[in-house]
């Protein structure tokens, strides 16, 4: 009796005998039987080829639910970024126009900046940081850029400044609340959910204005292009020194029947709601535009791994099926022999 090994185990061919146990029948000219006993070792090995072609398909499929996922979000920030930048490009030129106005303070708003941030030793001024992040990630790096920012900025004058942070948007505040979590003063969540308007900014606003400090500090992402955001940091000088320079807007005329003082104020409330208002449209635009950028990367890496991974399983389809053709014609030969 000779034998050759199937994808079915152990095959048995017979010559003019019988193929007993739980076999087949054999006589005249030889019947192939198939044992249902096959040896141990030949069926660890077939599973173990089917295991692996098995486990290379859930992989590609579920690297194929991944690249749709991607690509769908892609498509939905695409479409979200052409929205948030139409209503940059309206409201743009608005908090622009409030910082040409307010540009008059020039030189003397710049120095009292500087002298906030490097003043005597022993004193500390008061700064507000205001971070602006997004509401959701997926994004790249533009809310660590922002955690960075503020970190660098908190720690390389922690000896002269004492600064209360803001948070807009709930992503930066995983990443700031191990290293400044005890100087947060307030936090807004989903401000992202739904278009920002000024009634938002006016709110953010109320609350700094509510407080006295020497400068006010706007973190966020200034949008240059679809695959550049730059973190930015802006500096608006506070209200003691508005009206310390009062004198600046002598040449404007203000018609109203409140004091000076009064006036000064809700003119420093208007443009640092101004100036809050265009961040969060800037930073907005830009969380889209790197939240589709990284979702075309997405998409694009898992195209090539499910090209990779079909690839691999075509070669290991092919191995198995040249296996079992060698292991039947080396047990034809054998009978033959």
């Amino acid at each position: 009796m000779a034998g050759i090994v199937g994808r079915r185990g152990w095959v048995s061919v017979v010559r003019n005998g019988v193929l007993g146990g739980n076999g087949l029948v054999c006589g005249g000219h030889g019947v192939v039987g198939v044992v249902p006993r096959a040896s141990p070792w030949m069926e660890q090995g077939q599973q173990v080829r089917w295991a692996n072609l098995k486990a290379v398909r859930a992989r590609m499929r579920s690297v194929g639910s991944i690249s749709k996922i991607t690509n769908a979000m892609k498509v939905v920030a695409s479409t979200k970024l052409r929205v948030v930048q139409r209503m940059y490009d309206r409201a743009g030129p608005f908090s622009v126009g409030m910082g040409h106005f307010f540009d008059r303070l020039g030189e003397a708003a710049e120095k009292t900046v500087e002298e906030t941030s490097a003043g005597p030793e022993g004193v500390k001024t008061k700064e507000a940081i205001v971070a602006i992040t997004s509401d959701r990630g997926l994004c790249g790096g533009v809310n660590s850029a922002i955690v960075k920012l503020v970190k660098r900025n908190v720690e390389a004058h922690s000896d002269r400044i004492d600064a209360t942070i803001f948070l807009v948007g709930d992503k930066g505040k995983d990443g700031l609340s191990r290293v400044v979590g005890k100087l947060f003063a307030a936090s807004y969540k989903d401000v992202f959910k739904s278009p920002v308007t000024f009634d938002l900014a006016s709110i953010i606003a109320e609350e700094i204005s509510s407080r006295s400090f020497d400068t006010i500090a706007i973190c966020y992402n200034k949008f240059k292009s679809v695959i550049s955001q730059i973190p930015t940091k802006k500096n608006i000088a506070g209200l003691e020194f508005m009206k310390a320079n009062a004198h600046l807007f002598d040449e404007y005329e203000f018609d109203t029947d409140i004091d000076n003082n009064q006036v000064l104020m809700d003119l420093f409330e208007f443009q640092l709601a101004a100036q809050i208002f265009g961040a969060c449209l800037e930073n907005s635009t830009s969380e889209q535009a790197a939240r589709m950028a990284a979702m075309d990367n997405a998409t694009r890496n898992a195209k090539d791994m499910l090209s990779r991974l079909t690839l691999l399983y075509n070669r290991q389809r092919q191995a198995v099926i040249t296996s079992e053709l060698i292991e039947i014609i080396s047990g034809a030969e054998a009978l033959q022999g």
